[in-house]
């Protein structure tokens, strides 16, 4: 019984430093869960820039993009610097998962996707 414990203690652990590197050096798990487990599709969607949480060397932004319809949807981008403020990107995104991204200039942005952000 003790050898039991003792396994689940260390499987219990090892789960615990997993979670804690996903967490800390990826999107998160909901993001990882969407690029690797879902069977969503990769979509366009316009963000507005802001500012990131840092996580080690790295910058996490968590954005509201919207699509060209002006359709919300969260996504979460691990960048290797820090963006500057108030800048439009289309972010290519599967779920919550950030994948590509670019900066755009404003006159390229959709105008339901601009009227969402800029409201």
């Amino acid at each position: 019984m003790g050898k039991l414990v003792k396994g689940l203690l260390v499987v219990a652990l090892v789960l615990g430093i997993g979670a804690f590197f996903i967490e800390s050096k990826t999107e998160g798990f909901q993001a990882l869960t969407d690029n690797f487990l879902s069977d969503k599709e990769v979509k366009e969607y316009y963000v507005k820039t802001s500012t990131g949480d840092k996580k080690g060397n790295d910058y996490l932004y968590t954005f509201d993009g919207y699509d060209e319809a002006g359709n919300q949807q969260t996504v979460k981008k691990m960048v290797d610097r820090e963006l500057q403020q108030d800048k439009y990107l289309k972010i290519d995104a599967k779920g919550l998962q950030g994948k590509g991204w670019s900066e755009i200039p404003e006159n390229e942005v959709p105008a339901k996707a601009l009227e969402k952000l800029n409201s």
